[in-house]
Formats: C-alpha cells, sequence, structure tokens
C-alpha cells in the first residue's frame, strides 16, 4: 500500500476545492476510489455542497469510537503535493486495511479553510458515526517515522497520546483539527519529522528534528523525493496504531 504514494503523486486535479466540477469527481479522487476499491474496502463518496464549491469526502465507515483523518486537496496542483498531505492520505487507507473497525475520513478543503471538515463535524455531531470521542488529523506524515509532534489542543486525545509517547507539542498553523474542535470534537493534528544532526528547537528521545520540511509545503520542493515510504510505514504501525489500540 505504501508504495501507491508514487503513482498517486502522479495525478493532478485542476486546482483547489474552488476548481471541482460538479458532476465528476477531481482526479485525485477517482484515484483514491480505485484504490480503495481494489483492496476490497468498503467506502461511500460523500458530495456536498458548500460555499458555492462541490466537495468530495471520502468515508470508510467503521464500528470504532475512534476516527481518523487526512485531507486529500491540494492547494498547488502542479506539484507532487507527497508531503501535503499524498502521503496521510495513503497512511489513512493502510489503516483502514489493519484496522478495520477504525473510522476513517479523508476530506476535501484543507487548503481552503476546512470545508470538508466542517461537513464531516456535521455529521460527527448528527451521529452518523455512532459516538466517535475523537479524531486524530494526519498532517504531513510522509518522512520522519516515530518521531512526531502533537499539536496544542488540550484535552483527552492530547493526554492519551501523552501517554504513550513523550512526544513534544507546538502551536501548529490551521489545520481540520481547527475545525473539529470549533464543533465540540476533541482532535489533534499529528505529524512526523526527520531526524537532523543540526540542533534544532524541537527535540524527542535524544534527537533533533527537522521542521525545515514543512516550508515545502504548496512549493516545488514537496516533492516524491522527500518522503519515505519506510517512515510512512514506521509512523502508520508504530505510532498510529499504538494510539488506535490502546
Amino acid at each position: 500500500m505504501y508504495d501507491k504514494i508514487y503513482e498517486f503523486c502522479k495525478v493532478r486535479n485542476e486546482g483547489t476545492i474552488y476548481d471541482n466540477r460538479y458532476d465528476t469527481p477531481p482526479p485525485r479522487v477517482n484515484f483514491l476510489i480505485d484504490l480503495i476499491k481494489s483492496e476490497g474496502i468498503e467506502y461511500e463518496l460523500d458530495k456536498f455542497f458548500t460555499k458555492d464549491v462541490t466537495g468530495y469526502n471520502i468515508i470508510l465507515q467503521g464500528t470504532s469510537n475512534r476516527m481518523v483523518v487526512a485531507h486529500h486537496d491540494v492547494n498547488n496542483h502542479k506539484i507532487d503535493n507527497a508531503n501535503d498531505n499524498s502521503a496521510s492520505v495513503i497512511n489513512a487507507i493502510m489503516i483502514k486495511k489493519l484496522r478495520p473497525q477504525i473510522n476513517i475520513a479523508i476530506i476535501d478543503g484543507e487548503e481552503v479553510g476546512g470545508l470538508g471538515s466542517q461537513r464531516l463535524s456535521e455529521q460527527i455531531n448528527n451521529n452518523k458515526f455512532g459516538k466517535i470521542d475523537w479524531v486524530l488529523n494526519l498532517e504531513l506524515t510522509g518522512k520522519g517515522g516515530k518521531n512526531f509532534f502533537i499539536g496544542d489542543y488540550p484535552g483527552n486525545l492530547t493526554n492519551h497520546i501523552k501517554s504513550i509517547f513523550n512526544c513534544p507539542i507546538f502551536k501548529t498553523p490551521f489545520n481540520d483539527s481547527v475545525i473539529f474542535r470549533k464543533n465540540g470534537i476533541d482532535s489533534v493534528v499529528i505529524n512526523p519529522l526527520p531526524v537532523t544532526m543540526n540542533k534544532t528547537n524541537i527535540e524527542y528521545n535524544g534527537v533533533f528534528l527537522d521542521h525545515t520540511i514543512l516550508f515545502n509545503c504548496h512549493t516545488y520542493k514537496d516533492t516524491i523525493e522527500t518522503i519515505s515510504t519506510e517512515d510512512m510505514k514506521e509512523f502508520t504501525e508504530e505510532v498510529i496504531l499504538k494510539i488506535i489500540d490502546n
């Protein structure tokens, strides 16, 4: 599954969610639907209309009271968007394969203010998924493996993660967790970072983490060459599964 990142990064949309067509999903969504179907995973394509645009959320519903999300939309359709956020989408689908009971949502419109997370928030609060205790938001999860930080969003999910990992906590830019929390849903964003030999202000388990990869977002530097399928696997199976299982 992790190797699918190479195919996914070749797929180009026409632009942001504002460029979506109402009669057919954008190319990246179509790719993901084909991938999900090829893995035998049941899905729902949730087409929604808001602010005069058409959005497409992909729902992989489970029976758990926990949910993992990743946004599939892009800010710059001319680049690979490898770390932001293609790797997270592939990781989310892999989580569904490994833990079928988990609710997974691959959502639209993060890059323009969280339109897809607002739609999903309304569904959560209307009990579409039963009781959901928390939503873990995967962002920029293509490099870094088990070395990660979480956003500064106090609550039960943060306490749960901290009880398992002594990870650093930092303030983050806008992401879908902001929308979930605005709607009364406990949510935290999680983000691995590569190790560097240089001293930085992010230290975890005796190593320094390189936050400069974050500045690749929306630029031609966010290439498939900057991420690692081995790191994706390590992050998914040694970090996320522990959060889900405990």
